[in-house]
């Protein structure tokens, strides 16, 4: 049965009381002409804390009603549908509807309301302001003023694809940020920082020219030998960048749901001079691929393809690096991931394989953000100072901000 209704979602108050049912409510509305929407059993929304994994909850139907609404010019209807809040969720959180082309939406998560204080009345999420319906409105038909629509929903519509929530915000999470401990052969502890800017924003968040999706992104990871004399930084790099950064190319069929595509300028030095001076600029192109429901379990491949514009330090990185990472994951956003980088070299023999394994913490501690992580590396170059020397195999554990 096709839908052809108006369905729009209610504002939402600013903060919602936590102990109480995640509650949603459609508005669904008939304009000029005749309306029939059928209306869905549940709903798919993915919800995400500050610094935590996004997870996905299912809202089933509040109360019964028709399955297929028909309605005249100028009435609407309203439909709830309602879940527990995840207990892994704290603070401030984001909720992005499956199959709504609504915009995200943020809300402050209290789960602890004073005593005496009325409820905070459940969340109703919204993209356009929209006046609320009265309360036993549920499944009522209703003449009111036009409603804006949102979007006009087809039941037989694949759902969109969800935004990146990594890229949700002008500063974001680039790489991996984290912070790794072993015990091989020295060099055993590791750790990255890495974020990126958005330059400028343009009036239209759907632009897809150079200046509105210009990012600088600055990433520094650093070898520590914890068990030597005086616990030295045994290599640290240095590594700015400047591209172009598109979160959704459009592009989506049967085996892809979604494809990224970043492109542009890196340097990679480690700030020594000398014999120990090392330092590499590239040009690259870097599409990211995912294959499956981002909401669910999915891969995401992503082959990093380079050329080099100056390496004089160095002459020859590729025989040890070659001229493309690739990275491999699968997993769930609430759940594992397994990730790995693949590098071959030119040369029969060089490359190197660095693997992480991350879960997300407040799944074992509510209120917690991040990751636990373990990772192993075995191959040439850990670090840039190494790129020519094969290291021991290393394992490590520890913790991530970001994976």
């Amino acid at each position: 049965m096709s839908a052809h209704g108006a369905v729009a979602l209610l504002q939402p108050p600013r903060q919602i009381d936590g102990t109480r049912p995640m509650v949603l409510t459609l508005l669904v509305t008939a304009d000029a002409t005749t309306r029939r929407y059928a209306v869905p059993d549940s709903l798919q929304v993915t919800a995400s804390g500050d610094l935590a994994a996004p997870m996905r909850v299912e809202l089933k139907r509040v109360g019964s009603g028709p399955a297929v609404l028909n309605l005249r010019p100028g009435e609407n209807r309203t439909i709830s549908y309602s879940a527990q809040w995840p207990a892994e969720l704290r603070g401030q959180v984001r909720l992005d509807v499956t199959g709504i082309d609504a915009a995200p939406v943020l809300v402050t998560l209290n789960r602890a309301p004073l005593p005496g204080q009325p409820a905070t009345p459940a969340a109703a999420v919204a993209a356009t302001p929209a006046a609320p319906a009265a309360p036993g409105a549920e499944d009522t038909p209703s003449a009111t003023p036009p409603v804006t629509p949102i979007v006009t929903a087809a039941n037989n519509a694949p759902p969109p694809a969800p935004a990146d929530l990594r890229d949700a915000q002008r500063l974001s999470f680039n790489e991996p940020m984290y912070i790794m401990f072993g015990g091989h052969d020295g060099a055993n502890a590791k750790f990255q920082i890495s974020f990126k800017y958005r330059i400028f924003e343009g009036e239209d968040p759907n632009s897809k020219s150079v200046l509105d999706n210009l990012y600088f992104a600055y990433t520094q990871f650093s070898l520590w030998d914890l068990a030597g004399d005086s616990r030295p930084f045994k290599d640290t790099n240095y590594r700015p960048s400047l591209y172009y950064y598109l979160s959704d190319t459009g592009v989506k069929n049967s085996v892809i749901s979604r494809m990224s595509i970043a492109t542009g300028f890196e340097h990679e030095s480690n700030g020594r001079s000398g014999d120990e001076s090392r330092g590499v600029n590239i040009l690259f192109v870097k599409p990211t691929m995912y294959f499956g429901d981002q909401t669910d379990w999915h891969w995401r491949v992503a082959p990093k393809v380079y050329a080099y514009v100056g390496k004089s330090d160095n002459e020859d990185i590729a025989h040890y690096r070659g001229y493309m990472d690739l990275n491999i994951a699968y997993g769930r956003p609430d759940s594992w991931e397994l990730a790995a980088t693949l590098r071959k070299g030119t040369r029969k023999g060089y490359g190197s394989v660095d693997s992480q394994l991350t879960y997300p913490l407040a799944r074992l501690v509510p209120g917690t953000a991040g990751y636990l992580m373990a990772g192993f590396f075995y191959g040439y170059g850990e670090s840039l100072l190494y790129y020519n020397q094969k290291t021991p195999w290393q394992f490590r554990i520890g913790y991530a901000l970001s994976r």
